[in-house]
């Protein structure tokens, strides 16, 4: 993999990979530790075991055999210490003053080779994730999103819930957690990337005997995705004010080279206040307070998402005036005026994302896993400012297809559901 001379790049014997940027103006430093293994890896009998690996571990690992000496090595780090579990990818990481790296990656490290899974620990932590899924159950936009997940990849791994079902969590114990741990956090299977006041030679110091610890064991491959099924799906629940809708489309995944286009065509439908979806829907029609649209890449598939909630009587109207929304960038493309103020707006974000050593330890690590290439931002800004109307428009084309939607919508009152009728433009 070709990185910037500003980067530095490691990878070991065994095939677990080191990205480092050092940042000399900086005084903290931040460190991730990336395992190449989420919910989308799992097996129907696995669900959620990798968030709950995620959590597990920092119930005692060998050198800290508790939760009490965890959270104290924790504190003493003085920075923070945190942890996500997604589709792809589950990340341990931290960010401290400079002193304190040593001891950052010494618990980042003790965290992906010397778990305990403490039978009684483990009890507790179900009940947590189990509180933890009712509520996300309980947010209605939290809730579409994962209805909207399992339907439009129904069958394939990307359906899989990161946060599980209650009774496969419910019986999650110490034998299925050291399995499913030994057969992931091997060396192939981690990313370990870091940004800030850090010197590569000092840093590879501090890694190797955590790289020494690390199983050799292959790189897990994901499961087949499974093809991108069109659905349209209403779903009731008592005691909600609003309906809250997602609608999809199939979109490219990390490594097409359209996928900085698409991420333009999303800007153009929802991405701020003179977007044309906020224009449409909420300021000259006032269907509903907040709307967005956003891109989701995997692999080898991703999804053109658009959020919104409003009340039940509208919703259907809704639905009408962004699909007519979409057939018109198909048909008539945008212009150079809205391209270009999405390009401001991708280019911001891009540049603000980068002004911390957190964020471009992240930024690392997203492009290495999801690009499998590290860019200078001067690279990233150019990928953008080459993308034109007719590519915008051609990808329209290819994504806003009717025929593709998926369309999941969560509310409270019968009568008022989107019906098949609604999805022509």
């Amino acid at each position: 993999m070709p990185v910037p001379d500003s980067f530095f790049r490691h990878v070991t014997p065994y095939g677990t990979e080191i990205l480092v940027e050092p940042i000399p103006h900086v005084r903290s430093c931040a460190v991730g530790f990336w395992v190449r293994r989420g919910s989308c890896h799992e097996a129907l009998h696995e669900e959620g075991l990798a968030h709950f690996i995620e959590h597990t571990v920092f119930k005692g690992t060998e050198r800290f055999p508790d939760p009490e000496s965890m959270s104290a090595a924790t504190d003493r780090l003085g920075g923070s210490v945190d942890a996500f579990t997604g589709k792809e990818v589950a990340c341990f990481y931290g960010k401290v003053l400079a002193d304190q790296l040593p001891d950052l990656v010494t618990l980042l490290g003790e965290l992906v080779t010397t778990p305990i899974f403490n039978g009684e620990e483990l009890a507790r932590e179900r009940d947590v994730i189990i509180e933890e899924i009712a509520q996300s159950e309980d947010q209605p936009d939290d809730w579409v999103t994962e209805i909207f997940y399992g339907k439009f990849w129904e069958g394939g791994p990307l359906a899989h819930p990161i946060l599980g079902q209650r009774d496969q969590v419910a019986s999650y114990g110490a034998h299925e957690s050291q399995t499913f741990f030994s057969n992931t956090y091997t060396a192939p299977n981690l990313l370990i990337t870091a940004a800030g006041a850090i010197s590569p030679g000092p840093f590879m110091d501090l890694l190797r005997p955590i790289l020494d610890k690390l199983p050799k064991g292959q790189p897990t491959k994901m499961l087949a995705t499974h093809q991108i099924t069109p659905f349209l799906l209403n779903e009731n629940r008592k005691a909600l004010q609003q309906t809250s809708l997602v609608m999809g489309f199939p979109a490219p995944s990390h490594r097409h080279p359209d996928r900085v286009a698409a991420g333009l065509l999303g800007y153009v439908l929802g991405g701020g206040m003179s977007s044309r979806l906020f224009m449409e829907l909420r300021e000259r029609h006032a269907l509903c307070y907040s709307v967005g649209s956003y891109l989701t890449h995997y692999a080898d598939t991703g999804a053109l998402q658009i959020a919104a909630g409003c009340a039940p009587k509208q919703a259907r109207e809704l639905v009408q005036r962004t699909l007519a929304e979409c057939a018109r960038i198909m048909a008539l493309g945008v212009s150079e005026d809205e391209l270009e103020r999405a390009k401001l707006q991708s280019r911001t974000s891009l540049v603000f994302s980068l002004e911390s050593s957190n964020s471009r330890m992240f930024s690392l690590a997203n492009q290495s896993l999801q690009q499998g290439q590290v860019y200078s931002i001067d690279q990233q800004l150019a990928e953008i400012n080459q993308v034109t109307c007719a590519q915008v428009q051609r990808v329209a084309q290819a994504c806003l297809k009717p025929s593709t939607l998926g369309l999941a919508a969560l509310g409270s009152r019968r009568g008022c559901e989107i019906r098949i009728k609604d999805l022509v433009a």
